[in-house]
């Protein structure tokens, strides 16, 4: 009897650890899209400004990406021939404009966390968007060549995304 008194207790306790550590994790995710992912209700004028303010802000130069003739990202130049920065970027920054909800969106992701491996990240809804992977991005040579302009992407319908490292 003592042992079955036992293993309930052992039973309820591994629950009882089980929830917070689901709790734990839930709180984290919550903390992390918080203070690195924002959007917001906004008109054009007012995203385009928000682009502008981002790239006049960055020193004249060609994005490491750009799109091929079938609508495909693709190297501008080897990110090997490219001079080593005297900083290395610790974020990635991403500025979304989605002209269908009038959202734009910023998210910043950490170098550290871009190292864990690919994770698809779709910027816009219903295959008219962007997909960060289709990009497959060099994390060590980002980091070698500094802050730098990684991508400028605009489609017929509106939709804008920039990337850039800081």
């Amino acid at each position: 009897m003592a042992t079955r008194k036992t293993w309930v207790w052992v039973l309820v306790g591994t629950a009882g650890v089980g929830v917070v550590a689901l709790l734990a994790v839930a709180g984290s995710g919550i903390y992390f899209v918080n203070r690195h992912i924002r959007a917001e209700r906004t008109t054009s004028p007012e995203a385009m400004r928000s682009f502008d303010a981002v790239l006049g802000a960055m020193p004249r130069a060609r994005p490491l990406y750009e799109l091929d003739s079938s609508d495909e990202p693709r190297l501008a130049r080897q990110l090997t021939e490219l001079p080593g920065g005297t900083t290395r970027p610790e974020t990635l920054w991403m500025l979304a404009w989605d002209p269908e909800q009038d959202r734009l969106i910023r998210i910043s992701l950490p170098f550290w966390m871009l190292r864990f491996g690919r994770h698809k990240m779709r910027v816009v809804r219903d295959g008219r968007g962007f997909d960060l992977e289709r990009l497959n991005l060099d994390v060590e040579e980002l980091e070698r060549i500094g802050p730098a302009l990684v991508f400028d992407f605009r489609n017929q319908d509106g939709v804008r995304v920039l990337l850039w490292t800081q």
